[in-house]
């Protein structure tokens, strides 16, 4: 019998959700290309700043704490995947190939992290595509 049941990512986590807040025009705001996930590290290599009318539009919106996970391959399979932190203004802004997953308070993001860092994981998320 397994410590911890297996249940649905959507119950642990809530996917793709709305940004906290919004910057107000003029804010500096951090900013995150795939390239900027290390895929052997699973972190985020380094951060941008842009302005926020910048990247306002036609970019994925996260926080702090939140779990960036690539959902296209090759980069899913390769791993690219991070905990978002030390944004500006606790905020950031990234490519439109991440899915966004914020923690509901049952785990930590560092744990989600590594969960879905599992070749396992990743394999049957690749399956799943469509």
């Amino acid at each position: 019998m397994s410590l911890f049941p297996l249940r649905p990512l959507g119950t642990v986590a809530l996917i793709n959700p709305k940004p906290p807040s919004t910057p107000n025009a003029g804010d500096k705001v951090s900013f995150v290309p795939m390239a900027s996930i290390d895929e052997k590290t699973g972190t985020i290599s380094a951060l941008q700043t842009r302005d926020f009318e910048e990247v306002s539009t036609g970019y994925t919106r996260f926080a702090d704490g939140d779990v960036l996970f690539a959902k296209v391959t090759p980069c899913m399979e390769n791993g690219k995947s991070a905990v978002a932190s030390n944004l500006s203004g606790g905020l950031g802004f990234g490519s439109t190939e991440f899915f966004v997953l914020r923690p509901n308070g049952e785990l930590d993001a560092q744990f989600l992290h590594y969960f879905i860092r599992q070749t396992s994981f990743r394999e049957q998320a690749t399956k799943a595509m469509t």
